[in-house]
């Protein structure tokens, strides 16, 4: 580690050199094995924090045992597996660019998986619960992806992890979910209750996010997944609603949206940051935080609102206990997808044969000093609610125009 960057970021959907799942002899495998398990254990922060050295040791036998009888993805998986028993969300292997995906986008709404997003080609699905993916109820898939996500961050981590996850074709295979990699049968359940089935084909790594047509009407939050800052005005309660998803060229987006407030009549502001998943939290502060903080007509009981949510994470989560912190923001929605003490920082290595990238968490943390919440917990807690999505709202948003 040459240089320490303040930089607090989940990148595990960064793009990926990978271009395809590496195909190796069993020696070759064991060998990248003993390489992971080394640097892991030496660079890791922490790393027995949330599974003992002696259940770790076990579960590395085990799969080194078991090398000579999988296949190559199963091997991909199960190296996943072991870097989720490290318990937190900075420790992982990027297959970002190893697995298709499914060109649907689910999230959870208490206990139901909703499509929100779809491609063109499978639009009668948009709304409609997944009831199952291949033969197998869409609860069990959740059960068996479980091993894959880290389970020391919290609750919210792995909601927002296995939404992702759900939609991946090669760890669905791995875990017996589907017979092969490929198209699926997924059953769905509509408004009336009426199931049916649609047979999607996963794109290849790399082709970005085809689930272009949402769900109508959008509600603010999801109108604008692609952009770093979006923001708009809401003339009649005189609002400035702010969808910060990343840190991408953060000084000149929140000038912008500085530059906005300052001409504009604006008695309140949203910074909905349930979709940030992290970057550099030392930009956050300095070109967003730090200059509201100077606001007086924003920084005051009322009129500064904050949004958290499950992919609130990493530099997000660092930045939402900023603004409590130096801000009078009222913290809303769900608890953040990150604790805010413990073990963060992207150490990354390169395994040798595979040349899989992997990630151990290398610094430790206290954003809370005190708390020992596994989340940076909401002052008002909204859950999603899927009516209100239905009707173009969001329960979060309409809450703090309603007060």
């Amino acid at each position: 580690m040459k240089r320490l960057f303040l930089t607090l970021v989940l990148v595990a959907r960064m793009a990926s050199a990978q271009a395809s799942i590496p195909s190796l002899s069993a020696e070759q495998w064991r060998h990248d094995l003993r390489d992971f398990v080394n640097v892991i254990t030496t660079k890791h922060a922490d790393p027995y924090h949330f599974t003992s050295k002696a259940q770790f040791d076990e579960a590395v036998s085990e799969f080194q045992k078991r090398i000579p009888s999988m296949s190559d993805v199963q091997i991909v998986v199960g190296f996943q597996h072991l870097a989720a028993l490290f318990g937190d969300g900075h420790t992982f292997v990027d297959t970002s660019g190893l697995y298709k995906k499914f060109p649907l986008e689910v999230y959870w709404f208490g206990g139901d998986l909703r499509v929100i997003r779809a491609a063109p080609e499978y639009q009668q699905a948009l709304g409609a619960k997944v009831v199952a993916i291949g033969s197998v109820p869409i609860q069990t898939v959740q059960k068996r992806i479980q091993g894959l996500i880290p389970q020391g961050e919290n609750q919210w981590h792995v909601l927002d992890q296995s939404q992702l996850l759900l939609m991946e074709s090669e760890p669905l295979a791995a875990l017996g979910v589907l017979p092969q990699a490929g198209a699926a049968n997924f059953t769905f359940e509509d408004r009336a209750g009426h199931r049916f089935k649609l047979r999607v084909e996963p794109i290849a790594p790399g082709k970005g996010n085809p689930a272009e047509i949402a769900k109508e009407p959008v509600p603010l939050p999801y109108q604008h997944p692609r952009d770093p800052l979006w923001f708009t005005y809401l003339a009649d309660s005189k609002t400035v609603y702010a969808d910060w998803r990343s840190y991408k060229d953060i000084e000149t987006q929140s000038e912008r949206l500085l530059g906005f407030i300052k001409e504009h009549s604006v008695n309140r502001l949203i910074v909905d940051m349930r979709w940030n998943e992290g970057g550099n939290f030392a930009k956050g502060r300095q070109y967003l935080i730090y200059k509201l903080t100077f606001n007086p007509e924003l920084n005051r009981a009322g009129h500064l609102f904050v949004i958290t949510g499950r992919g609130t994470f990493s530099a997000g989560m660092t930045n939402v206990t900023d603004f409590r912190r130096e801000t009078q923001a009222i913290l809303v929605g769900e608890p953040t997808g990150a604790r805010p003490n413990g073990v963060m920082e992207n150490y990354m290595f390169t395994l040798p044969e595979s040349k899989l990238r992997v990630s151990c968490a290398m610094l430790k943390y206290r954003f809370e000093p005190g708390s020992h919440a596994d989340a940076v917990l909401p002052d008002q807690k909204i859950e999603p609610n899927w009516q209100l999505f239905l009707e173009g709202r969001d329960a979060a948003v309409q809450w703090i125009l309603a007060q």
